[in-house]
């Protein structure tokens, strides 16, 4: 009891401590934002009200890789105005758990919790995703984040179809947020190439780590339940635990290997 009392307390004083924070760190070469919830709520709703748009793009470890490697694809992710934690593995060696239970950014998820946090809730949203699956589950779940957010238009991206078309039906929803789920490297490269192009306030890249907040969708399967096996299920479908896992270990010794390469 006293343990758990101590640990309470603990977590409230991080909070404080991380309710204005922003700072950033160094994995692999490439600056990552870390920012509280706090921060990038208020963050959000400032650049909204600019007509200028700002990227703000979830990082994956295949985009910490790729940045890695290619001097090039550095440069563009150094163009967006936020690049943030888009999944936990790339926090491995930051105790994600502690970052997490602070009130800090680790993964995409702070992304439903911006929606929810909107200052003006009525605001408009334009989708682009690879596919129409997609398009449904990132709009049932943009909705049930902020009830009173306009989902004015969606694309399925596909590259037969010409930028200018895309752009255009884009800009004629003339979308306060512009939330892009496509491949990495594609999508990056994309939205840079056509920021100035776009009639949005703010554009939010989630392409790459998109499936953490898909699975929070997913409903189990009522043959699951009649089973027994709904915890099972949520562990492995919903709360991606053994998935979490083994790609932080898998990320960890990318990193020893890329910090003993550089160590040479």
């Amino acid at each position: 009891r006293d343990r758990a009392d101590k640990f309470v307390k603990f977590i409230d004083r991080m909070k404080g401590m991380v309710k204005n924070m922003q700072s950033s760190v160094k994995i692999m070469g490439i600056d990552i934002d870390m920012l509280s919830n706090d921060v990038f709520i208020e963050k959000i709703n400032e650049y909204l009200k600019d007509d200028k748009m700002d990227v703000i793009l979830f990082a994956s470890a295949d985009m910490i890789n790729h940045a890695a490697e290619d001097d090039k694809y550095h440069e563009i992710i150094d163009k967006a105005e936020l690049f943030l934690p888009g999944e936990e593995a790339l926090l491995t060696n930051y105790k994600v758990d502690m970052l997490e239970a602070g009130g800090m950014v680790v993964s995409c998820k702070s992304f439903g919790v911006m929606l929810e946090n909107l200052w003006k809730q009525d605001r408009v949203i334009y989708i682009v995703a690879d596919s129409e699956e997609d398009v449904e589950n990132l709009r049932n779940y943009c909705k049930k984040n902020q009830p009173e957010l306009k989902v004015a238009g969606d694309c399925v991206y596909s590259e037969e179809v010409e930028d200018a078309a895309i752009v255009n039906e884009i800009n004629s929803c003339t979308p306060d947020i512009l939330l892009v789920d496509l491949e990495s490297s594609i999508q990056e490269k994309w939205i840079i190439e056509h920021v100035k192009l776009l009639n949005a306030k703010i554009c939010i890249a989630i392409g790459g780590v998109a499936g953490i907040i898909m699975a929070e969708e997913k409903k189990v399967p009522v043959w699951i339940e009649k089973i027994g096996l709904t915890k099972l299920y949520e562990k492995f479908a919903i709360e991606r635990i053994p998935q979490k896992f083994m790609k932080a270990k898998f990320f960890s010794k990318r990193i020893d290997r890329y910090n003993t390469k550089n160590d040479q």
